[in-house]
């Protein structure tokens, strides 16, 4: 007979939030259950019960997991809300190429570039794209101000490039 005290359903639940994360943090290294189960030295048959929630790691375990997932074991019970699941994935990009602080740096101003200044929340603003300067036309810009029909036609219409060496 199965308990349903309050306790037993919540460490049921935090083990459920632990057997997904392990399994998110396997898929997202690109781990098969073979390879990741041959990492921690444990069965298959055991990294499926775990990933499924039907088994109780040891701390020994646990260890091993984290190390072959490359993560602190703290790493294991951290709870990921949606909103936070791409701040992690950064973070794992960051991490996996190695970038230096200069770099990070430069990719912060891309995405402050990108985005701008908004609340946490907030919906981008929808901006018009861009329309083809040619009257009557109204098709989105390639370059140019033009469409790609008027764009290919501009440049059909140019003169042939100067003999090599003249310039």
């Amino acid at each position: 007979m199965r308990s349903s005290s309050p306790s037993a359903q919540d460490a049921s639940g935090h083990l459920q939030g632990l057997a997904r994360r392990i399994r998110t943090l396997r898929e997202r290294r690109g781990l098969t259950q073979e390879d990741f189960a041959a990492r921690c030295g444990i069965s298959v048959s055991f990294a499926s019960l775990l990933e499924r929630g039907e088994r109780s790691p040891s701390y020994e375990t646990l260890v091993q997991v984290a190390a072959a997932l490359g993560v602190p074991l703290a790493e294991l019970f951290r709870v990921e809300e949606d909103e936070a699941a791409g701040a992690h994935r950064l973070v794992e990009l960051v991490r996996s190429r190695g970038l230096s602080r200069a770099e990070v740096d430069r990719l912060l101003a891309v995405a402050e570039a990108m985005f701008g200044q908004r609340e946490p929340g907030q919906a981008a603003p929808l901006e018009e794209a861009p329309r083809c300067k040619e009257p009557d036309c109204g098709r989105p810009v390639l370059a140019k101000e033009l469409c790609v029909a008027h764009y290919h036609r501009a440049r059909r219409a140019k003169t042939p490039p100067s003999p090599a060496g003249s310039q």
